[in-house]
């Protein structure tokens, strides 16, 4: 490879795509007025860490397949990818070390709001500026950055709904810009690049993935097909588990396939004044996305939060009960509450779960069964594709009522009647538990009333008994700390 030539690097991590690019759009633009510039893009896998982290081996193999359909769709671009793999976040400083040598002017990137993340982009950040790199980072991962939604006295909203009130103030006055795709215009030889580096590429997955199209162009027609044709009805049908009625988005918005940004932009233009309506179905799904901010922005005004130390402190001194031997029946959907057990069927088979059977599984483990919230976030993070740190803790805290809400530790689902609601006629329940599919629609949310021996495990808790102790928890928890 040739020294002369000045690289503009695109570090790429959770924004795995080609329109809405910051790092990629301003690194064309530079590359474009310097002559013998060219722009490379790079990813780097991180097996170890990812394994630290507890990421879902489907999500990790979700990761890789995208990463290599993005290197098809910017080679067609004049963008080469170099997809490289390491070991942990360490070794990241010796790739871009080679990478420096072979002539990086600058580094592109975008922010991360975790703090082993935080900690290697400023390692990252010194090194190569100590040898006269430009580093830029741009915060495009929520659609307001963290410190740009703030109280009167300037700190971060604790509660939501004012959260919220500000967020579409700022949308209304400021809107949401999204930065077009890009092409770059340099010539350059990319032939045996990581070879002649001396990098290790990248090692293929398992395919466990691949129920999940990672094409670009797939992910954005979908997203516009729910913004022009589902959207209106998402407000009745996204808690009905046995209907396709939330956007699918969630793998992709996760690894940045597709950002916030373009989903608020699509909806605005797709609904109009119905977003303005606000229990219609357009305004509920932005709420969504506004709740996906929120934990974000909690999250890195609260960095205690990757400690995995609870939103309300005096929660600490819970006295879990923590059997394993129920912990293990949860995860294996065997409690004898069939939603719940449905529930993490679908977890198990597919990676993913519907949000109102997270809540209602959570609630059931941390409520029901009185089981520390952070076992329960940690099985989620190690099986779902669509796994990201801020609103797994966010969803976890809120279900244990020891994250941001106001302090409703009474708020405790009923496993029964959260079916009957959600799942009236036993659709979701009959399609992961067969073996309860001869049951009418009243009986399947309960079969112990008439259960026939050996076609279901009974109950591993009363929910009204377990409704008692985990009150009594909470409330000697609140009074002890008065």
């Amino acid at each position: 490879m040739a020294k002369s030539t000045s690289l503009h690097i695109v570090w790429l991590r959770n924004d795995l795509r080609s329109f809405d690019n910051a790092s990629l759009y301003h690194a064309c633009k530079n590359a474009a007025e310097n002559d013998n510039s060219a722009v490379v893009a790079i990813y780097i896998a991180t097996a170890s860490t990812w394994q630290q982290h507890n990421m879902a081996l489907i999500k990790q193999d979700f990761i890789r397949r995208r990463v290599k359909q993005m290197q098809r769709e910017l080679a067609q671009q004049g963008i080469p990818l170099l997809a490289l793999e390491a070991d942990t976040y360490q070794d990241c400083e010796g790739i871009f070390a080679t990478i420096a040598r072979a002539g990086m002017v600058a580094l592109y990137g975008q922010t991360e709001y975790e703090l082993r993340e935080q900690q290697r982009d400023k390692k990252i950040t010194e090194q190569l500026q100590g040898v006269g790199v430009d580093v830029t980072w741009y915060d495009r991962l929520c659609v307001m950055p963290p410190g740009s939604i703030l109280t009167q006295s300037g700190d971060t909203y604790k509660v939501f709904t004012p959260f919220k009130r500000n967020w579409l103030a700022r949308l209304q006055e400021q809107g949401v810009h999204c930065y077009p795709r890009v092409k770059s215009t340099s010539e350059f030889a990319t032939d045996d690049l990581i070879e002649q580096l001396g990098l290790p590429a990248m090692a293929t997955g398992d395919d466990s993935s691949a129920d999940w199209p990672v094409a670009e162009q797939q992910v954005l027609d979908n997203m516009r097909s729910f913004c022009q044709q589902h959207v209106d009805d998402y407000q009745k049908t996204r808690d009905v588990p046995a209907e396709k009625g939330t956007s699918g988005l969630s793998a992709y918005l996760a690894c940045g396939v597709v950002s916030a940004q373009q989903c608020v932009n699509r909806l605005q233009m797709e609904a109009g004044q119905v977003l303005e309506q606000e229990k219609s179905g357009a305004s509920v799904w932005l709420s969504e996305l506004v709740w996906r901010d929120f934990y974000k922005h909690i999250l890195v005004a609260y960095p205690d939060l990757i400690k995995h130390k609870p939103f309300q402190t005096d929660t600490a001194n819970i006295k879990w009960r923590n059997s394993k031997k129920l912990f293990n029946a949860w995860c294996d959907g065997k409690t004898g509450y069939p939603l719940v057990d449905a529930a993490m069927r679908q977890l198990n088979q597919t990676g993913w779960m519907h949000n109102r059977l997270r809540m209602i599984t959570a609630s059931f483990l941390v409520k029901d069964l009185q089981i520390d919230w952070r076992w329960g976030e940690q099985y989620f993070m190690s099986t779902l594709i669509d796994g990201e740190f801020a609103a797994n803790n966010g969803g976890w805290q809120w279900a244990a009522s020891t994250g941001t809400d106001a302090a409703p530790y009474f708020r405790i689902f009923n496993p029964v009647t959260q079916s009957e609601r959600f799942d009236p006629q036993g659709e979701f329940i009959r399609h992961f538990m067969p073996e309860l599919a001869h049951l009418n629609n009243k009986e399947i949310h309960w079969p112990h009333k008439k259960a026939t021996p050996g076609s279901y495990w009974p109950a591993i808790v009363d929910h009204s008994e377990a409704r008692k102790i985990t009150l009594a928890l909470f409330t000697e928890v609140k009074k002890s700390d008065e």
